[in-house]
């Protein structure tokens, strides 16, 4: 069942990334809007229109001028659309006339290949289909109704093309291919965006309405109407939160090591998306906040569930209190590696599969372990290292992972224990300038030293979506005044959203991994001079908070395979129609 959840994460992924495809600034999109159109302007007046070049150097900057008023005059034409910025209104218009251009030069090549001069047709077709595309952006990311998109659709078209083309040309505006292709492309994007609308129904209304709800969470941090919307669609769930509290016997501060049954989710600044961050700040900033065995069906929906969430940690109950901890016990076989330490009859088992990676550890590995742990009498807190990126794990990887963590379990159950040191460091006690990194959630990096029987071991932590897959063991290798036992990533998805295949940076893969170690270096070197000597209290708190579920993942994975199968046959048909036109023109 795992599988099929992260299945539908991953199809989401997928398919949003095409959300992502635009240039990276304004500049570069105005750079493309106008360098498109002015290749349309020369190509038709010097291959399509044959004028002379007097008349192509007066229509080429009234061409361009009129074309930045157009746009100014889309942004007032689409005023009180859900999604409408002047930056968005630049992209479409060079999309627009990009596929303009491409009509454009496909024009020309079947004049030379065909040998025909003067083929005004692909002028009007490539202005026709430029309104098409119109049509559907309009209503798709805008949010425009269908009457108000097709109104709105031929005005910057049509207008650029009365100033770009001689008054005595525009007669060719009434012939027959061209025109008539061009309403065909025109028509064919119109019936597209009717049933890509529908195709989430009956369990999506308007898949449009997603994606601009979508749009205005990731581009303008407006996450309100989204979470609204995927809350509405929640249930509620019985979650529990574990926390080992390490309590320093004189001086010092308290620190913290947590394990929410939630996954931080679903992204950028909406629902539980910074949850790391909030129960690091919650504990005080001294806390490492572990990932858990959980799936993004437990998603948090909205910050207002986040507020119920965390309100309800006040009633954690203390299962076990003490003053002793077993050495740290690690184990590898095959790429999986386990590692754990008893504080009394709880022990915190952390697993890795770096550096092959992996996707979450699936469920029935957490209830196969918590029963041999129960089997010896001991409690489990199991932490997913999450630091490396891969697949989901193979059969093979997880028997090795479950046979380590097994042993591991067997020998810290039967370690002697003796009193122990907390130190705590984060990124805020050395210099480095690594917060507001992209890579990076807000809690940024810290590193938790334990010394026990005269010797002192390091677990890292950073507030990330996952590490690159060298960056663990690098880490480990080169850190030698401390035993590094692990590295471990909060899964933040607060810092999703990114141009890249995932959506977002694993760490260490923008910024210089020997920067990272060095930060890591330091902060083990702080955290053992810090080091106190604590007891610990193992607590648990129980809460009922609405989650996303699975079936919310499902029903937007089938929306977007839908309107994929869709937009690829209306792509077919056009492409078709495309071909039909090189004949006839």
């Amino acid at each position: 069942m795992l599988a099929a959840k992260q299945d539908d994460v991953s199809n989401i992924h997928r398919r949003w990334f095409f959300a992502r495809i635009t240039p990276g600034s304004r500049k570069l999109s105005y750079s493309m809007l106008f360098a498109c159109a002015a290749v349309v302007i020369a190509a038709s007046h010097v291959y399509h229109l044959q004028t002379d070049t007097s008349t192509l150097l007066l229509h080429l900057p009234l061409g361009l001028a009129v074309l930045f008023g157009l746009i100014y005059l889309d942004f007032a034409l689409m005023k009180g659309t859900p999604v409408n910025k002047l930056s968005k209104i630049v992209l479409v218009s060079s999309f627009s006339n990009a596929l303009w251009l491409i009509t454009v030069a496909v024009g020309i090549l079947a004049g030379v290949l065909f040998a025909k001069q003067g083929q005004t047709d692909y002028i009007v077709a490539g202005m026709l289909l430029a309104a098409g595309l119109r049509v559907g952006i309009f209503t798709s990311v805008f949010g425009a109704g269908m009457g108000r998109a097709v109104a709105i659709c031929l005005v910057q078209p049509l207008l650029l093309f009365l100033a770009f083309v001689p008054p005595a040309s525009y007669g060719i505006l009434a012939e027959p291919v061209g025109l008539g292709f061009g309403v065909l492309f025109v028509a064919l994007a119109i019936t597209w965006a009717s049933l890509a609308d529908r195709a989430g129904r009956p369990d999506i209304k308007s898949t449009f309405r997603l994606l601009q709800m979508f749009l205005n969470a990731w581009t303008e941090n407006k996450p309100e109407e989204v979470e609204d919307y995927i809350e509405s669609k929640a249930h509620d769930e019985f979650v529990t939160t574990k926390i080992i509290r390490f309590l320093p016997a004189g001086a010092g501060r308290a620190s913290s090591i947590i394990l929410p049954d939630i996954h931080p989710g679903p992204f950028g600044s909406v629902g539980g998306s910074n949850l790391p961050y909030v129960l690091y700040q919650h504990f005080g900033r001294t806390a490492l906040v572990m990932h858990s065995v959980s799936d993004h069906s437990l998603n948090i929906p909205s910050k207002k569930e986040v507020d119920r969430y965390v309100s309800g940690l006040a009633g954690a109950s203390v299962h076990e209190k003490g003053a002793t901890c077993s050495l740290p016990v690690q184990h590898t076989q095959g790429s999986a590696t386990a590692t754990a330490i008893a504080f009394g009859r709880t022990a915190l088992l952390m697993l890795s599969l770096a550096p092959k990676g992996m996707e979450d550890v699936p469920q029935d590995m957490q209830k196969e372990l918590e029963s041999h742990a129960a089997s010896l009498g001991m409690g489990l807190i199991l932490a997913d290292c999450h630091n490396a990126m891969g697949g989901h794990i193979g059969e093979q990887d997880r028997r090795d992972l479950a046979d380590a963590a097994l042993k591991c379990l067997d020998e810290a159950g039967k370690s002697a224990q003796s009193e122990f040191s907390i130190g705590f460091a984060s990124l805020e006690d050395v210099q480095h300038g690594f917060l507001g990194s992209p890579e990076l959630g807000q809690a940024g990096l810290a590193v938790m030293a334990i010394t026990t029987q005269g010797r002192t071991y390091a677990i890292g932590w950073a507030d990330s979506n996952n590490m690159d897959n060298a960056l663990r063991d690098k880490t480990v290798a080169r850190i030698k005044d401390v035993t590094v036992l692990e590295l471990c990533s909060s899964d933040t998805h607060s810092t999703s959203g990114k141009r890249t295949s995932q959506g977002y940076f694993a760490l260490g893969v923008a910024s210089s991994q020997d920067d990272i170690v060095s930060a890591y270096s330091e902060m083990c070197r702080i955290a053992q001079g810090r080091t106190t000597a604590c007891t610990y209290e193992v607590s648990v708190a129980e809460s009922h908070v609405k989650v996303m579920g699975e079936k919310q993942f499902q029903d937007y994975s089938g929306a977007l395979d839908k309107s994929m199968v869709l937009t690829k046959v209306f792509v077919a048909v056009t492409v078709a129609a495309f071909l039909v036109m090189q004949v006839l023109a």
